[in-house]
């Protein structure tokens, strides 16, 4: 099996562009011709990117996590495995992992800057260095250590080492910090009309890149304590300021590769061959909203549904606007960091504002009204953020962290507790002999060093 990074930084690119096995990523054939640099334009390759993007977010990776979070239950064939004995194969996730760093990844993303460089694009260059960020931090949350450094050029590094997860974190925090600054010049006008969720709107893809620094920092904090918390308020701070500024997908729903990738798998129309095999009956998220009798409920599910499995069909369309990050997490993130750095009244403050934001309506959910929280306490901010991040990965980053919400693992879990990473894929493994075998892999990665007892 070819290894991943050889297979797509030195395969056929993607809209036509071929590259041979150099170093193109730093330069080479992109500076020769200003003036024809490639087939595909940067706002092309960002297209390619958002929607690798998308996929990454909402397809495998999501199904996963959010039946090891209990939000739903996979019932029939590969999916009753996943929730009930978590059971995954090393090569279902191959393409998980590859997505950061092939065509519609880093590779395009790069090609992408050095046109940008040239000519000046520095609002293009910041939007594409979030995106990549984002992309590789999915990545080394899963995995921990994986290739970054030496991940740029195969011709140099045929067999990238594994940097560890605490140093890859740092150099996307970087790497976002630059993309802040290049946004700020306001220099270029990016992928324009290829960017399908801010319109390569600055200031929007600004709150963005700090929500998501808050994130990584949160992503840290088990580890790092207290200097972790503050480091996550100041970001959030500047972070997602009104639910305007969310950061949604945007289906047009016209044809199957155009639909929310949730849809696609779900699909009550029988088309994808999977309806059924995720139901949303009995789940912990299920139970935990029936039990308090939210409201939000009807937004997510709806009781006796033969036809969706259980899923309301104001989310299971193939238009639905996934959210990815939002107003709502941001203040949640505040909250949180409020409290763990001795301020409750603050964090009540943000819980009960971040509530109080579910009375407006938004693309991806309706108009509903909260009775306020009487006291900020992490159980009550993170089932909070549980309920929030149906069908989000962050879900997982958070229990992992918090031990929020209470979960009993499905018939014993793996060593008693749910799992805490994945085993490195099949191909990566294969052909990269920096990839350690697998009973030489850590059960847990440097930022989770504590698996969460059974209630």
């Amino acid at each position: 099996m070819k290894k991943i990074l050889r297979g797509t930084i030195c395969g056929a690119g993607l809209l036509g562009v071929v590259a041979g096995c150099n170093s193109f990523l730093k330069g080479g054939d992109l500076t020769k011709d200003p003036n024809n640099p490639l087939t595909a334009t940067p706002a092309q390759f960002f297209g390619a990117t958002q929607s690798d993007l998308w996929h990454l977010l909402t397809s495998d990776l999501a199904r996963l996590t959010s039946q090891w979070m209990q939000q739903m239950v996979g019932v029939q064939r590969q999916q009753f495995g996943i929730y009930e004995h978590y059971v995954v194969e090393q090569g279902d996730y191959d393409g998980v992992f590859a997505r950061a760093y092939q065509g519609g990844g880093a590779l395009d993303l790069q090609k992408a800057d050095s046109i940008n460089r040239i000519f000046g694009d520095s609002v293009g260059m910041g939007i594409d260095q979030i995106v990549e960020a984002w992309m590789f931090s999915v990545d080394a949350d899963v995995w921990g250590d994986i290739p970054y450094s030496q991940a740029d050029s195969f011709a140099i590094y045929p067999t990238p080492k594994l940097d560890p997860q605490q140093e890859v974190y740092a150099s996307l925090q970087s790497l976002l910090s630059q993309a802040i600054a290049d946004l700020q010049t306001g220099k270029g006008v990016g992928p324009q009309g290829f960017d399908l969720v801010y319109d390569s709107d600055p200031a929007k893809w600004i709150e963005l890149a700090h929500t998501l620094k808050a994130r990584l920092y949160l992503h840290t904090a088990e580890k790092v304590g207290a200097t972790a918390y503050a480091s996550a308020l100041a970001e959030a701070n500047q972070g997602i300021s009104t639910n305007d500024n969310d950061y949604i997908a945007n289906f047009s729903g016209s044809q199957a590769f155009e639909s929310n990738n949730w849809w696609q798998f779900l699909d009550a129309n029988g088309n994808s061959g999977r309806n059924g095999d995720i139901i949303a009956d009995s789940s912990y998220l299920w139970n935990l909203m029936q039990t308090t009798s939210d409201p939000r409920f009807n937004d997510y599910f709806q009781i006796g549904s033969i036809d969706t499995y259980d899923f309301s069909p104001f989310r299971e369309n193939p238009t639905y606007p996934q959210p990815y990050v939002t107003y709502n997490e941001n203040l949640l993130i505040k909250a949180e960091a409020q409290l763990q750095t001795g301020n409750p009244g603050a964090a009540l403050v943000s819980l009960n504002t971040e509530r109080a934001a579910w009375a407006t309506a938004t693309p991806w959910h309706r108009a509903y009204t909260l009775a306020p929280i009487g006291a900020a306490t992490l159980s009550s901010i993170m089932n909070e953020k549980y309920i929030l991040l149906f069908q989000n990965i962050e879900t997982w980053n958070d229990y992992k962290r918090t031990c929020f919400p209470q979960l009993t693992p499905r018939n014993g879990g793996v060593g008693g507790v749910i799992p805490g990473r994945l085993l490195y894929p099949i191909n990566e493994q294969d052909a990269n002999p920096n990839i350690p075998p697998d009973n030489a892999q850590p059960p847990r990665n440097w930022n989770d060093p504590n698996p969460c007892p059974a209630p």
